[in-house]
């Protein structure tokens, strides 16, 4: 299991904490860590998903990727970088 608990203590946005554990799922089944991936089973909308992400490598969580590109990797971080 690679979700790690200390993101709630981040107290992100609801929809980037979603969007963690969505990543962290998807890891865990073996795919992909895409925009386009998580998108499949995103329940908000597209312009969410992406502020998502945004927020997450603000915090470091995610490896900043800019421009965010819908079909590249993104890459987790340890928890020691996020703030």
């Amino acid at each position: 299991m690679h979700m790690d608990r200390a993101i709630f203590d981040l107290e992100a946005t609801v929809e980037a904490t979603s969007l963690y554990i969505l990543l962290c799922a998807l890891l865990d089944q073996g795919e992909s860590l895409t925009l386009d991936r998580a998108r499949v089973q995103w329940n908000g909308n597209g312009d969410n998903l992406v502020r998502a992400a945004q927020e997450l490598m603000d915090r470091n969580v995610l490896e900043e990727m800019r421009p965010l590109e819908n079909n590249k990797p993104l890459r987790m971080q340890p928890r020691d970088k996020w703030h």
